[in-house]
Order: structure tokens, then C-alpha cells, then sequence
């Protein structure tokens, strides 16, 4: 089977960019499978503070980083054999120090104990739409 993943935020419209910002992350099937060793970056740091088992989540910086998302499902999702969305909400009081959250990239991470393996087909995809605000600091 095939599986072609899109994660989406479930925005519609584009807003001024100094309100808020996209961005659109392509990863391919080695990427999804190496997540949690190697956390995809979503949204680089740049002296800003972005608000925003086998699961994953968004977390700031790397695979060690607070979590500022809900678990993303993985189950009927990354195991889908059709084209397949889903979102994730930001998580309810994210508490980090400013140290760890200024000027930090937001990173998709696998939170499980190991890697994605198994069923997903070789040509595999996954593209990730974030939108997210961006606070000076």
C-alpha cells in the first residue's frame, strides 16, 4: 500500500505576515521514519519566540525540547494506505523558559520509543503546514 501523509493546521486564508506566518515542510519517507532521532524543523528560530508511544508532536528546538503541541495521532494516520490529513492543536500552557523558547526552531518529532517502520511504502510523503504567530522578545 502506499501511504501519502499531509499534517495541516487547518488554516484557510493568508493573514499580514506581521500578524502571522506559514510555512510548508515537505519530508520524505527516510525523514519520516528517522524522526525521532532526527526532528524535522518546521519553523526555524530567528531571535523570536513562535507561539505555537508512536506519536508525535511539535516541540521546540530538537527531540529534547518542551512540547508545545497536542500528541498528534499517529494510529489511522502515518499507517494510512490513502492520502491522509490531520491537525494539531497548540498544547494548553506550554510553560518554557524564555531561554529555551527565544530564537528557537519548532521541530516535528516522533515522541514514541523508536522509529516509524514497517508498512509505510518507500515512496512515502509527508507535507506539514504550520501557521504560527511571531512575538519579539
Amino acid at each position: 500500500a502506499v501511504v501519502r501523509c499531509r499534517l495541516t493546521s487547518g488554516y484557510t486564508a493568508p493573514i499580514d505576515s506581521s500578524i502571522l506566518r506559514y510555512a510548508s515542510v515537505d519530508l520524505t519517507n527516510v525523514q519520516i521514519k528517522a524522526l525521532r532521532a532526527a526532528p524535522k524543523t518546521l519553523v526555524a528560530g530567528a531571535n523570536v519566540l513562535n507561539e505555537s508511544s508512536a506519536n508525535m508532536a511539535i516541540r521546540y528546538t530538537d527531540g529534547s525540547g518542551v512540547i508545545v503541541s497536542q500528541t498528534i495521532e499517529s494510529t489511522g494516520f502515518i499507517d494510512a494506505s490513502a492520502n491522509t490529513v490531520t491537525n494539531a492543536l497548540p498544547k494548553i500552557d506550554a510553560i518554557v523558559a524564555k531561554t529555551a523558547a527565544a530564537n528557537a526552531a519548532l521541530v516535528l518529532h516522533n515522541t514514541g520509543g523508536g522509529e516509524f517502520a514497517g508498512n509505510a511504502a518507500a515512496d512515502a510523503t509527508m507535507t506539514v503546514k504550520v501557521a504560527y504567530r511571531v512575538h519579539s522578545v
